[in-house]
């Protein structure tokens, strides 16, 4: 009887150590499988940030420029009271959109009469500084682009540029 015992105690402490082991076998999985998670989903953000900035590489890719000639140079009177009796401005409008290029020469007499009245409506003393023709310039491409927006079939007007510009 006492050799059953002895057996009995031999089977009930190595069942209680392959029990113990079974338990810190499943804790280290779990374990294992909580920092794999949060890696996996760590490293998921990174490849979804990596994935937005390649897409926005793709956007920043453009087509050819295209340079439209608002010609002839605007002339416009300036207020009597102003020193300064007229304002010369030759325009081109930077786009690298073939179709808003098309849209800008379709609505030129808009965009021409609209410029004309912005013109005018200039003091030189503004315009004398270099931050009164980059506000001017400005105020220009926002109303180009607003004539493309309501009349044509929208895109971007990239920038618009001045190559001569006299006041006399």
């Amino acid at each position: 009887m006492a050799e059953v015992e002895e057996v009995e105690e031999a089977e009930n402490s190595g069942g209680s150590k392959k029990k113990l082991i079974l338990i810190i076998v499943g804790v280290l999985l779990l374990v294992g499988a909580a920092v794999g998670g949060a890696l996996f989903f760590i490293s998921g953000d990174d490849t979804v940030a990596e994935d937005e900035t390649d897409a926005e590489e793709v956007v920043v890719e453009r087509g050819s420029p295209t340079y439209v000639d608002l010609k002839p140079a605007f002339t416009v009177n300036l207020d009597p009271e102003d020193s300064v009796g007229f304002l010369q401005i030759s325009i081109k409008v930077l786009t690298y959109d073939d179709e808003v290029a098309a849209q800008i020469e379709k609505h030129k007499p808009l965009i021409r009469n609209n410029l004309v009245t912005l013109f005018g409506l200039q003091k030189s003393v503004d315009l004398r500084a270099p931050e009164g023709k980059e506000a001017l310039q400005k105020s220009a491409l926002l109303l180009i682009q607003d004539v493309i927006d309501k009349q044509g079939g929208g895109g971007v007007v990239d920038n618009v540029y001045f190559t001569s510009f006299v006041m006399q």
